[in-house]
Order: C-alpha cells, then structure tokens, then sequence
C-alpha cells in the first residue's frame, strides 16, 4: 500500500491572480516546482506562438500563466506547461446517460481517469475566473484540465482515442499540429454554456491530441467528439445514453487505428451491457459501475504500469455537483462537492494498491 498526497485549489479572481496565488501554493510543494518550471527557457518562436494560440482559444490563460511565474519570479518562457499543450496521458472510462434512463429523470456523467499518481496533478480545483463560467474538475499539468462540470450544467471529459499523443515515453508522436486536451477542456467548460456551443468552439480548435471527448449538459443532450491523426468525427447521440472508453467508435477514425487494447473493449462492454439493459439506471447503480474493480468494474488498480484509477467522477448535470475519489473508490473515501464550491480540505492523503491483471491487459486486438 503506497500513500500519495492530493490537493483541492479554490481559484477566483481575474487570471493574473488566479495565476499568483496558484504560484504561492506551488511554493509549498518543491517536487512540483520542478515539474512545472524549467531550467531553460523553451524557444522564443515556438513560445510566441502558443501564447498566441492560447489568447485564441482560451482567453485569459496566459495571463494566469504570467501570474504564477510573477510569484516564483521566473519568465513565464520557463513554464512547461507552454511546452506541453501544443500537441499527460492517460486511460479512462466515460459514460453520460440521459433523463429518460435515470429514475430520478436526470443527466449523470460517469468517468474514471487511469493513470499513475506519481505523474498526476492529484488536484480538484473549483476555477471561477472572472467573466468565463465557473467550473469544478481535476487539473492537467496544472493549468490544463482532464474533465469538469461547469455552473451552466455543461460537463466535458477527454479520453485518449489509442496510445496517447505527446512527448513523452510510451507516447504516440503527433502527426498532426494543434492543441493538447488539456487546454480544450478549460476552455469549453469556460466558455460554453451546452453541447451546441461546444461542438461550434471545436470546429474552430487546431487539434494535435488523439482524444474521445464527450460533452453532455443539463437539457439531456450528449455527443462525442473523436479526433485520430488528424482525422475527427462527432455524433450526437441518438440513444438515451453514450459511452466511450480508449478506442475508436466511428468508422472514418476506427480505419486509421492498427487495433484496440483488450482493457479498452473490456472496459466498453462493462458500460455498454449496464446501459443498454432494459430499465431505468439508479444512482446507486452508476456509483457501483464505478467503485467496483475491473474486469466487473471500471476501477483499475494497475498503478506499476501507469494504468491505475486516479480518480473517479460521478457527475450530476441536473444539479450541478459531483461526487468524487481522489484514487480508487475501492481504495479512498467518496466525497461530494457542488460546482463553484470550496472543499473542506486543501489535502489529503490517498490510498493505491497496485495489482496486475495478467499479460493479455495490453494485448492488441483488430
């Protein structure tokens, strides 16, 4: 049993102070200043132009960038994050199900987030900039966020589609220029108030991330958008729920795919059986989908191959809150908060057990 500390951010205020005092807590925490900041300024044109690209698609960011570089007194070219965001990986399970197959007739999105606590943020922020929407979810290298619930009901959370693109060991290269996740995951749940105004902000996004991105709000809409190499699709969908775990769905993006892991079929099946069945879903029922462990649930505890659940969202757009784990829900306490809220702790420790699920886990399959 390892022991990892997470950490919950209230963020208000206008960006640069948002960014100051995000750079006062890092202070705090000198592993993650090391994470954060480098030691060498990233070059100057390739800097030029993702402060450009970022001013574009998510207003206000640099400025926070620029805060928290204020607060530890370095240029803001020294931040990583400028580094990583043209383009954190990471394994999940998605699923929004819809009014009419919940018995209390409203929106829920689940979503377990895999990955490894040794190379995740660990970190809840409730972010309420002033003049974009307040929003409640997990942040990306920080700045960036996995997926979020905002005060408008409008909710967002990214999965790869296949081996992840990025920089990094393990990752896939990019074949295409544009945005890493984490920056089109604030700046939705920023800026969009439904699924409409959501899909309108992507059109417009140079994509580089190979990503299944479901967007759902409080009206019962939900479509997913699916990037690969390039190549996108989106659906509404046309059933009273969607799911979508680490593989490709549609045909104009499954042809580019050499195959699909077993987890992520695996995973697939376990939502797609429990939605499909006939009846309506309890919220108990979707608590257990995702507190129980793989293969009858979604929870992984794969944390030595960094494929382990980091945490857990149950999402509920109708009332604007979530109940959350920072790790396992087999492993860690469920906590609930309402989107804009405080939380009552700014940290706290975090359970994680590893275990291996046998060599055919990350078996190829066409």
């Amino acid at each position: 049993m390892n022991i990892f500390q997470a950490y919950f951010s209230f963020l208000e205020g206008n960006s640069y102070e948002i960014g100051r005092r995000q750079g006062e807590e890092i202070k705090k925490n000198p592993y993650a200043m090391n994470v954060l900041v480098s030691s060498e300024s990233i070059d100057e044109s390739k800097f030029k132009n993702m402060k450009k690209l970022i001013e574009q698609y998510c207003p206000g960011l640099n400025e926070e960038l620029e805060g928290f570089a204020d607060a530890l007194g370095v240029k803001s070219s020294y931040l990583n994050f400028y580094d990583e965001v043209w383009l954190q990986s990471g394994g999940c399970s998605l699923g929004a199900i819809l009014p009419s197959k919940t018995i209390d007739n409203k929106t829920y999105v689940l979503r377990n987030y895999d990955l490894s606590p040794a190379i995740s943020d660990m970190r809840l922020c409730t972010t309420k900039v002033q003049g974009k929407y307040s929003h409640t979810g997990f942040s990306v290298s920080y700045f960036g966020r996995s997926e979020g619930l905002n005060e408008k009901g409008f909710c967002v959370a990214f999965a790869s589609c296949g081996i992840p693109v990025g920089k990094h060991i393990g990752m896939k290269k990019p074949v295409t220029k544009g945005l890493q996740f984490m920056v089109i995951v604030r700046a939705l749940l920023e800026n969009c108030k439904n699924v409409e105004e959501g899909i309108r902000c992507l059109e417009d996004m140079p994509i580089g991330a190979n990503m299944n991105l479901l967007l759902a709000d409080a009206n019962g809409e939900a479509a997913l958008y699916e990037t690969y190499d390039g190549a996108k699709a989106v659906r509404k969908t046309d059933r009273d729920y969607l799911i979508a775990t680490n593989h490709a769905l549609f045909p104009e993006v499954e042809s580019l795919e050499l195959g699909r892991f077993v987890h992520s079929q695996l995973r697939f099946n376990i939502l797609e059986h429990k939605f499909s069945a006939s009846g309506k879903r309890s919220v108990g029922e979707l608590q257990k989908l995702i507190s129980t462990e793989f293969p009858e649930g979604l929870s992984v505890h794969n944390y030595q191959e960094n494929f382990g659940t980091v945490h857990s969202v149950l999402f509920n757009l109708t009332d604007c809150q979530l109940e959350f784990s920072f790790g396992s829900p087999v492993q860690n306490k469920i906590y609930k908060i309402g989107v804009g809220d405080s939380f009552l702790k700014t940290s706290l420790p975090v359970k994680f057990q590893n275990r291996e699920y046998g060599t055919d886990f990350w078996r190829v399959s066409k």
